[in-house]
């Protein structure tokens, strides 16, 4: 079985709630809300994923919803192959594949697929960092497999388990932005374990119009 977690980012606030879960068992997709978070987004204006209406509701279909596939991208835009060889995809790579490496990211709306933390590896693409002014001062020095340091946020108002994602080069330090919010708590409590950890810059793109794949971020556990 394979999951994927609903994140729904608060449009103001740009806040991640952690509401929904997809599962694919061979052929058969699940897909239901969850809580705490639910809840909690609610509260500050989620109503539904289109398509999705009843919260209380386990949906299955025996492809990829349409509701879902539709985020893909389209597969007869002139770049198409262009654009799956950024992830790391070909022409064989099935929806899913698609869906777990693209996040079904939109410019249009707040809505993402991601993987469930792992204790083992993680990558993630690095939160925040329209608002890390440190990026246009190292922003030439941000190469694939530079190393990466992680320092828990101790003084962050907003979220105690907010964790900062620093790039360090002659003795400077450079705030690139935060881990996601959907894995910063189960992250920080790894962290404040001691566990050994190497985390190196997996991609950088600058000109990509989303803002949340300007730097990605590799992380396995030792």
């Amino acid at each position: 079985m394979e999951e994927l977690w609903l994140i729904w980012k608060e449009p103001l606030t740009r806040r991640r709630y952690k509401i929904g879960t997809l599962l694919k068992e061979k052929d058969n997709y699940k897909f239901n809300y969850i809580n705490p978070e639910l809840d909690e987004a609610k509260n500050v204006g989620f109503n539904y994923y289109p398509g999705f209406e009843d919260l209380k509701k386990t949906y299955e279909s025996k492809t990829l919803f349409t509701n879902i596939s539709t985020r893909l991208p389209n597969v007869n835009r002139p770049d198409y192959l262009e654009l799956l060889n950024c992830y790391n995809l070909n022409i064989h790579s099935s929806e899913f594949e698609i869906l777990k490496a693209t996040k079904g990211r939109s410019i249009t709306d707040s809505y993402e697929f991601v993987l469930p933390f792992s204790s083992n590896k993680l990558q993630f693409d690095v939160a925040g960092t329209r608002h890390c002014k440190d990026i246009d001062k190292c922003k030439n020095l941000l190469k694939i497999n530079k190393k990466i340091y992680l320092e828990p946020d101790t003084t962050n108002n907003t979220d105690k388990n907010a964790i900062k994602v620093i790039y360090k080069e002659n003795g400077t330090s450079y705030h690139l932005g935060y881990v996601p919010r959907y894995y910063s708590k189960e992250l920080l409590e790894e962290l404040n374990k001691g566990i050994n950890y190497s985390a190196m810059i997996e991609s950088v793109n600058f000109e990509t119009q989303l803002y949340d794949e300007i730097i990605n971020v590799k992380l396995i556990f030792n």
